[in-house]
Formats: C-alpha cells, structure tokens, sequence
C-alpha cells in the first residue's frame, strides 16, 4: 500500500519536473537567439571613455568600419592583440576601434598608454560598468570582437584570439 502511494506520486511529480525542464531550456533557448539577434546591427550601449566622457552607439563613425573589442587589461590574448595592433596601426586607420573592458578605468587608461594607444583618434577606450554590455551581447569569452561594416551591420564576431590581419580581411570581404 505505501508503495503504491509513492507510484501515485511519482507518477504526478515527473511529468510537471519535466515540463518544468522543458519549459526552462525553451525560454533560455528563445533568450540567447535574441541576443544574438541584436547583434546584427549595432546595439544600444552607453559607456564611460578613459577621458570621462561618454560614449554611445550614436558616436560610431559613419561610412566607416567598426571593431568592438571587449578585453581585459590582464588577458595575454588581448595583450598579444594590441600588441599587434600597435605594430600595424597604419594599416587599420580607417577602422574604428571600440575597446571595452568592465576592469576599472585606471587599468584601461594604463593598458591604452602601454600598448600607446590612448592618443589614436579612430580609437576609443571604454569601460563597461557591471559587465552590462558583455551580459547583453550575449559574449562568452575574452577577447571578443565584433566587427560591423559602414551601415552598422555585423559582418563578424569572434570569440576569442585571432590574426587581426584575419578579422579585417573578412571586413574587407564584405564591402
């Protein structure tokens, strides 16, 4: 008798965990499709330049291609890639470079300075208070870029380490 009450039971409980798990990895399934939904234009982002000012997705450049780097000051992968871009700055002035990092702003303006990219006008430093922007994207690694071509339409995204000369000839492709 008292295994029969623990079968009714079962019998009730497993189905509603079940539909409870279905219903759980349908709506994280609807969520992260549209998140990486939003990144096929440029989304809507309010960040905090190393200069104090502030930057929006109203201030990308237009006609021109954009490249948005999320970071981190410690990563040797994101060392490695402003290594590279320092080197062959020339090459990619007619790129504009959005650095993100969710790191404090004095470890932003010290990475730009060491890498002497501060001063570059095609390039902009930026700080993601909360992680706000990494959350939103839907980013899962560092270094992640995101290049969008001169309408604001994502042409590549990339998560993790790659040849910058690679990530610009794909921009290069799709003009």
């Amino acid at each position: 008798m008292k295994n029969k009450k623990i079968l009714k039971i079962l019998a009730i409980f497993i189905p509603i965990i079940l539909i409870g798990i279905i219903t759980y990895l349908f709506f994280n399934f609807q969520k992260k499709k549209e998140k990486i939904a939003a990144l096929k234009n440029v989304p809507t982002f309010n960040l905090k330049t190393i200069n104090g000012s502030f930057f929006t997705q109203d201030n990308l450049a237009n006609n021109e291609t954009k490249v948005i780097v999320y970071f981190s000051p410690s990563c040797h992968f994101c060392q490695a890639e402003a290594e590279e871009l320092s080197k062959s700055y020339q090459d990619y002035q007619n790129i504009q470079w959005i650095w993100v990092a969710s790191e404090p702003l004095n470890e932003i303006k010290e990475f730009a300075q060491q890498y002497k990219l501060s001063n570059q006008n095609n390039i902009i430093w930026c700080h993601d208070k909360m992680a706000t922007l990494y959350r939103k994207l839907a980013m899962n690694s560092i270094p992640y870029f995101l290049v969008y071509d001169k309408n604001n339409h994502l042409i590549k995204r990339n998560s993790g380490a790659i040849k910058l000369e690679k990530l610009i000839n794909t921009a290069d492709e799709n003009k």
